[in-house]
């Protein structure tokens, strides 16, 4: 008498596990997602704020900071690798994360599908999360005659321009390193292309951060900045006091990236982080917000005046040779610095 209800409850299990499926059972828990994340940026002020407060609020993940410029960012994290301290970086240039891939660990967007292909590595290592043109020309509208405003990098080299122009130091400066390399390659990488550089050096005003460059000629500090676009466009306008030049030698067209930090403590919330980044919702408002970026995305519409990518001479950055001949790059230009007393 007791078969029947053995086989009544057999059966039932073998339909509760037919109902389940092997998905099912198969199954583990979703990873923890930690309840901070630490955040190393290149970005400026006001997109590390922006963006990191819109991440906040939107997760309830508690976002610590630490701004400094790419390649000192690099250094921190090469530092630190025995035990990281951040867990992502955000808004450093590919190039510069290139050059110490060991650093990083590969992680795979969820809106993959939804980037650009050209901006997907095969490796998974870098998120984009912008496009710029690297490197502009600004000058400040009161200082610079209309008739005077240059054109092309060489007419920077003009003596009436000595210490009159601001550009970051690449060796601190990503988006700086990133100018270096895209006149380098304009003028042909060997002997001449540096030739050029240091007479362009001998007009230059180092500074420490990027962000100084466009500031200074902004608040008319001095009359011309070696600035990236984004930076720029902050005062732009009809009614800015700053005017953008894209050079007719040809400047660089990149995207800034995001990167996880090998063996970063809270990892779950730095993948949410980059995965954010990239969002519709996000970029949609990135583009909107901080004129002259544009989205690395393939589904977002860029506002009116944004110049397009065509209407803009571009130089084919070589990120490969930028990122393997950064430290000697770095050393000539820095030797060419305290050459010419800068």
């Amino acid at each position: 008498m007791k078969t029947p209800s053995l086989l009544i409850v057999a059966v039932a299990l073998v339909a509760a596990l037919v109902a389940w499926g092997p998905a099912a059972l198969a199954a583990t828990p979703a990873p923890a997602l930690e309840k901070e994340v630490v955040v190393y940026s290149a970005h400026d002020s006001d997109m590390l704020e922006w963006g990191t407060k819109a991440f906040q609020d939107k997760y309830g993940i508690k976002v610590s900071t630490v701004q400094a410029g790419g390649g000192e960012l690099l250094k921190r994290i090469e530092a630190e690798k025995a035990r990281p301290l951040g867990d992502v970086v955000w808004g450093i240039g590919p190039e510069t994360a290139a050059s110490k891939p060991e650093l990083f660990g590969p992680y795979r967007l969820k809106d993959a599908d939804k980037i650009f292909p050209d901006m997907v590595r095969a490796d998974d290592l870098m998120a984009p999360f912008s496009v710029a043109a690297t490197i502009i020309i600004m000058y400040n509208k009161k200082l610079v005659a209309p008739a005077e405003v240059p054109k092309t990098w060489r007419d920077l080299t003009d003596p009436k321009w000595k210490d009159k122009i601001a550009n970051a130091d690449p060796s601190k400066s990503g988006s700086s390193y990133s100018g270096t390399v895209t006149r380098l390659i304009a003028f042909g990488r060997g002997d001449a292309a540096w030739a050029f550089e240091e007479k362009l050096i001998q007009n230059l005003k180092i500074l420490p951060k990027s962000s100084m460059a466009y500031l200074q000629v902004g608040n008319g500090e001095i009359p011309l900045s070696i600035a990236y676009e984004e930076g720029a466009y902050k005062f732009g306008g009809p009614d800015g006091t700053g005017g953008v030049v894209y050079p007719k030698d040809g400047t660089a067209v990149l995207y800034d990236a995001g990167l996880l930090i090998k063996g970063a403590a809270h990892p779950n919330a730095a993948k949410l982080f980059l995965d954010f980044t990239v969002s519709k919702e996000f970029q949609g408002e990135l583009v909107k917000k901080f004129f002259g970026r544009r989205s690395v995305r393939t589904d977002v519409t860029l506002p009116a005046g944004v110049p397009t990518i065509k209407d803009i001479k571009t130089v084919e950055y070589d990120i490969k040779w930028a990122s393997e001949n950064r430290d000697a790059i770095l050393k000539k230009y820095q030797e060419l610095i305290v050459k010419h007393g800068k």
